[in-house]
């Protein structure tokens, strides 16, 4: 690239950038201009671009990884093809650009099979040298930046083409047989359900040789990048990757940021990011539904750097965050039955006061019904003294209207006896 183009890469651009070290090299990933060279700057050896990788992460996973880059590593966006990427139609021979590792791999389409979108291109990638499948979405054709202008890559002769897949074949073949071959592998196994206390509280491990013993021996931990061979070589990562966890759930982490460390601090790293990964899973394990929901937080925390190490921790993040549902919908519900209590107190306590006045007005009631009784009984007696009293009232008027009647006939009588005798 000139100097004169440097315009096309101007601050907050996203751009494509490679590396001619570690395992970046030969990959292109998608960065951001933060710092171009200053315009000042004429020398190409010179011009080196700040860029921000946008799917790459430093070693501890807190923030995206930033590069220095020289110009000739630079490289404007690819265009984008004229139709969508999942209708690409490619052919056997055709150079493309995989999308792998979060970066586009140049490689050769050795194969292709199915029909229409279900259609699969088996690739010979250059770099790192492996046969992959990949689907229509993963793949664009190889462009090459030259002289500020792109150029596509014509097809691979046949023959190297056929060369290419035998020596990817072969690469295959070798790294089973050096598999095979490996000779002695160490064995950790605990005794019993628990680790043995020997003296001075160190856990107890015991090493077997497994060429001895019959136990079938460790396999290399299949990393995806290959240039780590340190941990191939670390028994007590290996010691990690025979743990429950890892064997219910097998990773293929590549500790891509770990390049970055130096040699002494690189496996503490990588022994770090494991044992999260361990301790992640146990007490997502060990979860229960009244579990505080700060504690799913600080574990659904953990995934992101867990990630740019290469973990695949998918599922265990759908199932944080349906059990970090469950547990809110269950705080939710609570919060409502903590409200009912509470109405049910309340209203309890209210019946308790109805009761006692409904208690007292019984008693009230009941006198009032003794008292009703006892004058309804004297109201009857006192009828019936009435109607006595009436009887008798009858029987003395009568007797009164008989007095008068013989007296007012005693005094007729004597006075008609009184004259006659006056006239005689």
């Amino acid at each position: 690239m000139s100097p004169g183009n440097i315009d096309l890469f101007a601050k907050d651009t996203l751009v494509e950038v490679s590396s001619d070290e570690g395992w970046l090299s030969g990959g292109w990933f998608v960065a951001k201009v933060l710092d171009p060279p200053p315009p000042s700057t004429t020398t190409s050896a010179k011009m080196k671009f700040l860029v921000e990788y946008q799917n790459l992460r430093c070693h501890d996973g807190s923030k995206l990884l930033r590069k220095l880059i020289d110009i000739k590593l630079v490289r404007p966006l690819p265009p984008p093809p004229p139709n969508d990427y999942k209708q690409q139609r490619f052919e056997v021979n055709d150079v493309v650009d995989a999308n792998y590792n979060d970066g586009w791999w140049v490689g050769v389409v050795s194969k292709v099979w199915g029909e229409e979108e279900q259609r699969v291109y088996s690739v010979l990638l250059e770099n790192p040298s492996r046969r992959i499948n990949f689907r229509s979405s993963e793949l664009r054709f190889h462009l090459d930046w030259v002289g500020d202008k792109w150029i596509q890559t014509q097809k691979q002769d046949k023959v190297s083409s056929e060369v290419g897949e035998r020596r990817g074949k072969q690469m295959e073949a070798e790294t089973s047989s050096e598999k095979r071959k490996r000779g002695m592998h160490l064995k950790f196994l605990f005794k019993g359900k628990e680790c043995g206390r020997a003296e001075g509280g160190v856990d107890k491990i015991d090493v077997e040789d497994s060429s001895t013993t019959g136990v079938a021996a460790v396999d290399n931990i299949p990393y995806e990048n290959q240039n780590i061979l340190w941990l191939e070589r670390s028994p007590v990562l290996r010691f990690v990757q025979s743990l429950e966890e890892f064997l219910l759930m097998p990773q293929k982490p590549h500790f891509r940021p770990l390049d970055e460390c130096d040699v002494v601090s690189r496996e503490g790293w990588a022994l770090k990011h494991m044992m999260t990964f361990v301790n992640v899973v146990k007490e997502t394990s060990k979860l229960q539904v009244n579990a505080s929901g700060s504690i799913i937080d600080n574990l659904l925390k953990c995934l992101p750097e867990l990630e740019s190490h290469g973990f695949d921790v998918k599922d265990v993040r759908n199932c944080l965050l349906d059990m970090q549902t469950m547990i809110k919908s269950r705080e939710h519900l609570q919060t409502k039955l903590e409200k009912v209590k509470c109405e049910i107190k309340i209203r309890t306590h209210e019946g308790t006061k109805i009761n006692a006045e409904l208690f007292d007005a019984i008693e009230e009631l009941k006198l009032l019904e003794e008292k009703k009784a006892r004058l309804i009984s004297m109201n009857e007696e006192n009828d019936f003294e009435i109607a006595k009293l009436k009887s008798s009232d009858s029987s003395l008027n009568e007797h009164i209207q008989n007095v008068e009647h013989s007296f007012v006939s005693l005094g007729v009588d004597n006075v008609l006896g009184t004259m006659l005798k006056v006239e005689s």
